[in-house]
C-alpha cells in the first residue's frame, strides 16, 4: 500500500515521528512518537491545508510516497467516540493513539476528520518491522494558490 506524507524539506526523510511527539496531535499526546501518514496525496494536502497557517503553506512543501509491506496487519478502530472528529479534539482520540502505540502496533487505520469516509494511516517509527516500510519517492508539493490566499 502507497502512503502519502507532506512535509517541508528539511524533514523529507526523516520519518521519526518526532513532530508528532514534539507537538502532539489528534490520535498521540506530546511525549509519544507517531508518523501520520494519508491513504491518498488528495487528503494529505487537505490535512496540510487544515492543519498549517498560510505563512508555512506558501514555503516549499513536498509530498513524500511510503511502501507499506503488505504482509503486515493494519489495525482499524471498532468504536470511535461520537465527538472524534470534533474540533479541538479531545482526550478520547489521543488515549487511543496512545494506546496504539503502547501495545506495539505497527499502522492503524483511522478515518479523516476532514473526509470520515477517507483514511489516515498512523505508523509506529519505533516499531520493530517500522524499518520495513520503504521510502520511495518525494517531489514538491504544488498546491493551487486558491487554497491558500485567504488562510490568516
Amino acid at each position: 500500500m502507497i502512503l502519502h506524507r507532506i512535509t517541508s524539506k528539511p524533514h523529507i526523510r526523516d520519518l521519526s515521528g518526532t513532530g508528532a511527539m514534539l507537538h502532539g496531535g489528534r490520535w498521540n499526546a506530546k511525549g509519544i512518537r507517531m508518523l501520520y501518514t494519508s491513504g491518498t496525496l488528495s487528503l494529505a494536502a487537505l490535512e496540510t491545508v487544515v492543519n498549517l497557517s498560510g505563512n508555512r503553506l506558501s514555503q516549499s512543501l513536498y509530498c513524500i510516497e511510503l511502501e507499506f509491506p503488505g504482509e503486515f496487519p493494519i489495525s482499524k478502530i471498532d468504536n470511535l467516540p461520537a465527538d472524534w472528529n470534533s474540533y479541538p479534539y479531545n482526550s478520547a482520540t489521543v488515549h487511543i493513539g496512545n494506546d496504539f502505540i503502547k501495545k506495539n502496533g505497527l499502522c492503524l487505520k483511522v478515518p479523516s476528520a476532514i473526509i470520515p469516509s477517507e483514511h489516515n494511516y498512523l505508523l509506529n517509527p519505533i516499531h520493530d518491522d517500522f524499518s520495513k516500510v520503504k521510502f520511495l519517492d518525494f517531489r514538491p508539493l504544488i498546491l493551487d494558490k486558491r487554497l491558500i490566499q485567504n488562510i490568516d
